[in-house]
């Protein structure tokens, strides 16, 4: 800027990062051009050389979601020894500050210290508290400093203070009940992020910055919502918020299209006129917002603001990054390419949200099999057992789904199978509640208006897939000309109607079983069998003890066929690699070679 008393300050975010380091897909055993910290480190390194006034922060999310954390937590690496590989890459590139997200407590609150307290930089949280150890229904301490003030110089005379407030979804306390021991409180996310912001500016922050682990939609809120920021950029006192959470990109995410009248600008990165940016996950991209800054005799004013996301596609890795986590890469490929079994399957998750899949019903047949065993000697054996499960992996970029060929199977095809450490969780059930769990979880479909010309996507994208629970034992379809809530018809246990009093027992996972999803009444439900035994071994070990996994894919249930044709364009996306082996209801449409998509064009009278 040409005025002696104006200057340029850019802050680089990265965001939901899951352990990712090097640009390796460890599931399917090989690189990927879409994602990895040693990739953005060299776009991080390029901004700070255009901007040499510059701060870099994390938006949490950092510690686990991948082979190489599971890794390091199963096998107990980390110790005072052994620096996190994760936080020795961000100390060799200076991070300046850092916040937590929900995952970051997915191993308990003692590994997440452990491993914070290895950083060189500062971590804060404004909205999580111990509890008060003499009344555990008040707040104690925040279990990080609550905001933080980097003083940042440009000359001699001339210093900005910025403040940092950091904030994390409220739902920990369901997702991660089990790790948790009732030791912490959160706040809703705007209360604090309100205080906070008011008591930084108070505290001589010239400028605040939110580090929001929290999505943008929806626009309306309601308290105690995982996802704020809309609401959060309606606070006078925060000037610019860095989100992430929902591993989305903003600005650029079509999810936030033609949302105008809301005051969401998707290509300048503003909403209600305040600066936002959304990294994507998994390094896949750099948060980077430019600010203008004028410095006035006692205050200073932001000018204006630029929003920046570049993405990691044909960047060069950081060769340093890469040898710094060498060691641990050896032994983590050694771990995932041991075999545990064979397969005459093709599993893939290519169409597994618009039909049944032998992915997730090899998983449920396991599940089933297996509390069924556990049930025998219990007043509830002779329940009807039936399985809920939701697909995974169903592309969040283009290589993102399953794809084990047949053959062997090793660890890593299991984990890509199932990814996360959750536990079984078994509970008592009746027709209604059924049908209310089925109902939310058809969420995942737009409603198909036979009067409608616009093209749509089958696929409703503000409803993520690991939401739309399957169940599997039962046999129903889903009609999409219907509204949500009204869809579920032809709800049949072993070809008859459910009685409306039957009971069965469902089986789920702990996250489901504690809130995960906000699945209607679900926490209400009696649990019948309870175990801390990890659904990834309980598959494992099932494999180890087969000679061969072969069984026929059951068509329990399927979406509803229309009788005639209507004008509106359905589609529904997936990967390049899919083309060859889809249904005959779905006809190629188009091709996004970049990043290896396609997308379908949906023949519903055949579906």
């Amino acid at each position: 800027m040409t005025s002696s008393n104006c200057y340029q300050l850019a802050i680089l975010e990265t965001s939901d990062l899951h352990c990712s380091i090097l640009p390796y897909d460890y599931y399917s055993d090989k690189k990927s051009d879409f994602f990895g910290l040693a990739k953005t480190a060299s776009l991080i390194k390029k901004y700070r050389k255009l901007f040499p006034h510059s701060l870099l922060v994390d938006n949490g999310d950092l510690i686990q979601g991948n082979a190489l954390s599971d890794y390091l937590k199963q096998f107990k690496v980390i110790d005072s020894k052994t620096i996190h590989p994760i936080i020795d890459v961000m100390n060799f590139l200076e991070y300046d500050i850092a916040t937590v997200g929900n995952h970051d407590f997915n191993y308990g609150i003692e590994f997440l210290k452990k491993v914070t307290n290895q950083a060189n930089f500062p971590y804060i949280n404004s909205n999580i508290f111990l509890k008060n150890p003499k009344n555990k229904n008040l707040k104690g301490e925040s279990l990080f400093p609550k905001s933080f003030i980097i003083e940042k110089k440009f000359n001699a005379n001339d210093k900005i203070k910025i403040g940092f407030l950091g904030m994390a979804p409220p739902q920990i306390l369901i997702w991660d009940k089990h790790v948790l021991d009732n030791k912490i409180i959160i706040d809703d996310i705007v209360e604090a992020a309100t205080k906070t912001a008011k008591e930084l500016k108070k505290s001589g922050a010239d400028i605040v910055i939110a580090l929001a682990h929290s999505g943008i939609l929806p626009v309306k809120y309601i308290k105690n919502s995982e996802n704020a920021v809309y609401k959060l950029s309606k606070i006078k006192e925060i000037d610019a918020i860095f989100s992430g959470h929902a591993h989305n990109i903003f600005p650029g995410g079509k999810v936030y299209d033609q949302k105008e009248k809301f005051k969401i600008d998707n290509v300048t990165g503003k909403i209600n006129n305040k600066p936002v940016v959304m990294p994507g996950a998994l390094g896949s991209h750099l948060g980077v917002i430019i600010f203008k800054l004028e410095k006035l005799k006692k205050s200073w004013k932001i000018k204006e603001t630029f929003t920046e996301l570049p993405n990691v596609r044909n960047v060069e890795e950081d060769s340093k990054i890469v040898s710094l986590v060498a060691k641990h890469n050896v032994k983590v490929l050694e771990y995932i390419r041991a075999k545990v079994g064979k397969t005459q399957i093709h599993f893939h998750s290519w169409f597994s949200t618009i039909e049944c899949s032998y992915a997730s019903q090899f998983i449920q047949k396991i599940a089933i099999e297996y509390v069924k065993n556990k049930l025998t000697e219990t007043k509830w054996k002779n329940l009807p057992i039936i399985c809920s499960f939701a697909p995974l992996n169903t592309g969040s970029h283009g290589s993102a789904y399953i794809n084990i060929s047949k053959g062997d199977l090793a660890i890593k095809d299991i984990c890509n199978l199932y990814p996360y450490d959750n536990e079984i969780k078994v509970l008592l059930i009746n027709k209604t509640q059924i049908k209310e769990w089925l109902e939310f979880a058809c969420q995942a479909f737009q409603q198909i208006k036979s009067s409608d010309l616009d093209e749509i996507n089958i696929i409703n994208p503000l409803f993520p897939s690991f939401n739309f629970d399957c169940i599997y034992g039962l046999t129903y379809e889903i009609d999409l000309t219907q509204p949500i809530g009204s869809r579920i018809i032809n709800l049949l246990y072993q070809g008859k109607e459910i009685k409306k009093f039957q009971k069965f027992a469902i089986i789920t996972n702990n996250y489901r079983a504690a809130g995960g999803g906000n699945f209607p009444n679900v926490t209400k439900l009696k649990i019948i069998y309870d175990t801390t035994k990890l659904y990834r071994d309980i598959i494992i070990n099932k494999v180890k003890n087969i000679k061969e996994i072969n069984f026929e894919l059951e068509q329990n249930w399927k979406i509803k066929q229309l009788q005639s044709t209507v004008k509106q364009k359905i589609f529904f996306e997936s990967s390049l690699d899919s083309i060859p082996f889809h249904p005959k209801y779905l006809i190629p449409y188009t091709k996004d070679l970049n990043n290896k998509r396609v997308k379908y064009l949906v023949d519903m009278t055949k579906i």
